[in-house]
């Protein structure tokens, strides 16, 4: 005669089994999302220590629906001295998107990433980055976004994005 444990383990069998024949039909069914690179433009204010102004392009990638890997490259001018200087700078930024499925109008993200700043002299400097920003309705094909980025002093930006088929 089987134990209490054993009755009980064959009595979850029928089930068990039922979804093991039902999941590669779930599999198939699902809607297959396609995880296409997102463009942007950005125009970025330098706001401290030296003032400035960056124009630059980017694009990121979907980790998951809920995280944007992205790479940005970046020139411009900042105030040292009393006289302009280049700079350009390159980032990689990983966004966690508070609203990745477009639920509501504006949605919040927040990130990290790190960045190498290089000056006129030609030295490089290497950067830690904090960045929170809010994505706006989409304006037909462009999703217009407000972003404030820390590591190096300050930036805060406007950036176009690409939108997506699905989601944000």
């Amino acid at each position: 005669m089987p134990s209490e444990h054993t009755a009980a383990a064959l009595a979850f069998l029928p089930a068990f089994l039922a979804v093991i024949a039902i999941a590669p039909v779930a599999v198939a069914a699902q809607q297959r999302v396609t995880a296409a690179p997102q463009v942007e433009a950005r125009l970025d204010a330098i706001l401290s220590p030296n003032g400035g102004a960056m124009l630059g392009v980017g694009v990121n990638v979907r980790a998951g629906w809920y995280t944007r890997l992205g790479l940005a490259l970046s020139a411009g001018a900042i105030s040292s001295a009393g006289a302009l200087e280049d700079t350009q700078r390159l980032d990689a930024t990983a966004r966690f998107l508070f609203d990745p499925f477009a639920e509501g109008r504006r949605a919040f993200y927040a990130g990290a990433g790190l960045g190498a700043r290089r000056a006129a002299s030609g030295d490089v400097e290497g950067l830690l980055l904090g960045i929170v920003g809010a994505e706006g309705p989409s304006a037909g094909r462009v999703v217009p976004s407000v972003e404030l980025t820390l590591g190096g002093g300050a930036r805060l930006g406007v950036v176009l994005r690409s939108r997506r088929p699905q989601g944000r």
